[in-house]
């Protein structure tokens, strides 16, 4: 766990060493306080493929120059889950006010800005985009954009967060569990959200963002249907893949490659290590074990026992 705090820190020299702070945790940022008070602390602790830190400070601006976009290659989207204060995120040309109890999406791989016009408390987690891409596909929609504060799952989100930030005594395969948990819990919020408000205006990128998480819900569920789906976000059969097709996917292809993912994965956790093939199967909504090995092997390659065998860690 790494720990900054300007408090031991003499006041002529807080500026630099707190914009030295927020880079080596988060990415590479230029940090300014607003006015007389320069304060701030922050905690922060890797679990599992999370960088989970807590922040708290004073009034100041947040730049994510391009100069620094285009010189880091770690690409990872920050979740920040205020709990007091407001922050105010822009990028993509949005700009969105986060408040006590809302969550607000950034992208580290483009410029943006963050400005704190008074005190804040909130959380950050760094999620690997590739993550959130498994889940959701394209993720612009999420930029600069408030969402969960009435969600009734989103306090549990946040208390999935504390229990990883201050779990320091949890074993890999509990870390694993937990942040699946908290993926899965978000990726429902975000589904939820998404197919509300998407089909409100129709906009087609956030509908498709809501398509493809309520998909990831249902993956254990070997009846999802094209119609079920498009039924639940009440709109119809066609417009559904007219939408998927836009990225050259099908209903059928792109929801047997995300069970084929999930399987993948499940075979891969150490968490997963005793659970027979068959459960990782029905788990990922597979009920022809048959059907399963031979689109497994069709797709990686190799037998899902010997995918298994090939990622289990040599001794």
């Amino acid at each position: 766990m790494n720990h900054y705090n300007t408090d031991t820190i003499r006041y002529a020299d807080r500026p630099d060493y707190w914009r030295e702070a927020v880079s080596r945790t988060f990415v590479p940022l230029d940090s300014v306080f607003s006015g007389e008070e320069r304060s701030g602390q922050i905690t922060s602790a890797m679990r599992g493929s999370l960088r989970i830190s807590e922040i708290a400070c004073s009034a100041q601006q947040v730049v994510r120059a391009r100069r620094g976009a285009d010189n880091y290659n770690n690409d990872v989207m920050l979740l920040s889950i205020v709990s007091a204060g407001r922050t105010c995120v822009q990028q993509a040309g949005k700009e969105a006010v986060i408040g006590p109890g809302a969550l607000g999406f950034y992208d580290t791989r483009f410029p943006y800005a963050l400005h704190l016009n008074g005190a804040a408390r909130q959380h950050v987690v760094q999620i690997p985009i590739s993550q959130l891409r498994r889940k959701l596909g394209y993720t612009d929609p999420l930029l600069a954009r408030t969402f969960g504060e009435r969600h009734p799952m989103t306090p549990f989100l946040c208390r999935l967060v504390e229990t990883l930030m201050h779990a320091n005594t949890l074993s890999t395969e509990q870390t694993a569990v937990i942040t699946q948990q908290f993926i899965d819990l978000l990726t429902v919020i975000i589904a939820e959200e998404f197919s509300t408000t998407a089909c409100a205006s129709r906009h087609a990128e956030g509908l498709l963002l809501a398509i493809k998480a309520k998909i990831d819900q249902r993956l254990a569920d070997p009846t999802l249907s094209s119609h079920d789906l498009a039924a639940s976000l009440h709109i119809s059969t066609r417009y559904l893949n007219m939408l998927l097709s836009k990225e050259g996917e099908s209903f059928g292809r792109y929801l047997l490659k995300q069970r084929l993912t999930k399987a993948a994965e499940s075979l891969r956790s150490p968490y997963h290590a005793a659970t027979p093939i068959s459960q990782i199967a029905w788990q990922s909504g597979f009920n022809d074990m048959s059907y399963f090995s031979r689109t497994f092997k069709s797709h990686y390659q190799c037998s899902p026992s010997d995918y298994r065998a090939d990622c289990r860690p040599s001794t």
